[in-house]
């Protein structure tokens, strides 16, 4: 399995960096995009990936939380794949409240109609909800889902993402955690620590922090061994950090891709 980083940049993010959205491929070669965000057809184009295309076909998605920097690409994917000849609809993963929302306050505006045609998401996507504390299966590898804080505001504005624990079904085997975008939260990672071998983490490098995401000033106090098996993403342009120095094993560049047990190549 193959964890290719399309982007790693955050919401206001640039070309050089697109937004953190994520493509893993089995080695059957289907592909599971996790997040869709708005320039998601810009950061595929750049792997000579298009979903209309048979070849570029992305089978399965997977959205963590409904900002737009994860979401705002499924109008067009929606769009592109139910106009391509013979292609089947993909298979829409999301937390069951997540996905609700996603369809009537995120896409149904522009995708509620085409000509004369009432239009469902279930006419793009083949949705399956899950659970908060719930599971999925694609390709024989099990993705737990990880509820992480990220919008606290008040209990009406709250805004949880749900990262993933990737492995096999083995509870020996190995594992490897991505954060999705969350605030800082030693202890939970701590936990993740004790079943993944590397850690992919959402990491604030603002010198103004947003009190939603994780910020590399926090997550430089955890542990070295932990630090060692963290690779940060989803930062802003050109930060200043130095995370190798710091103990990490590094910031994820635009493009990187990881093969199961976390070594970049």
């Amino acid at each position: 399995m193959q964890i290719r980083f399309l982007g790693v940049g955050s919401q206001f993010t640039t070309q050089e960096y697109y937004h953190s959205n994520i493509l893993i491929t089995a080695p059957s070669g289907r592909r599971l995009l996790v997040d869709c965000g708005g320039d998601a057809r810009f950061s595929l184009g750049e792997r000579g990936i298009h979903p209309g295309d048979p070849e570029g076909r992305i089978g399965s998605i997977y959205i963590s939380h409904l900002h737009a920097d994860h979401i705002g690409g499924l109008e067009w994917m929606g769009f592109v794949t139910y106009f391509a000849p013979d292609m089947e609809r993909p298979r829409l993963f999301c937390e069951e409240r997540h996905l609700a929302n996603l369809w009537h306050h995120s896409l149904k505006s522009g995708l509620h109609a085409i000509e004369e045609k009432c239009m469902d998401i279930s006419d793009y996507f083949d949705c399956h909800p899950l659970k908060a504390d719930g599971f999925f299966v694609w390709e024989d590898i099990r993705f737990d889902l990880i509820e992480m804080e990220h919008v606290t505001a008040r209990e009406g504005c709250r805004h949880p993402s749900y990262g993933l624990l990737i492995g096999s079904h083995d509870p020996d085997g190995t594992k490897v955690f991505i954060s999705t975008d969350a605030k800082f939260q030693p202890d939970l990672i701590a936990s993740m620590a004790r079943r993944a071998v590397v850690l992919f983490h959402d990491c604030e490098t603002a010198e103004i922090r947003s009190t939603v995401h994780a910020h590399y000033d926090d997550l430089v106090t955890l542990p070295a061994e932990i630090k060692a098996r963290m690779w940060l993403y989803h930062y802003q342009f050109d930060p200043e950090q130095d995370p190798v120095a710091d103990g990490f094993a590094g910031f994820v560049v635009k493009g990187q891709s990881f093969n199961f047990s976390g070594r970049g190549k």
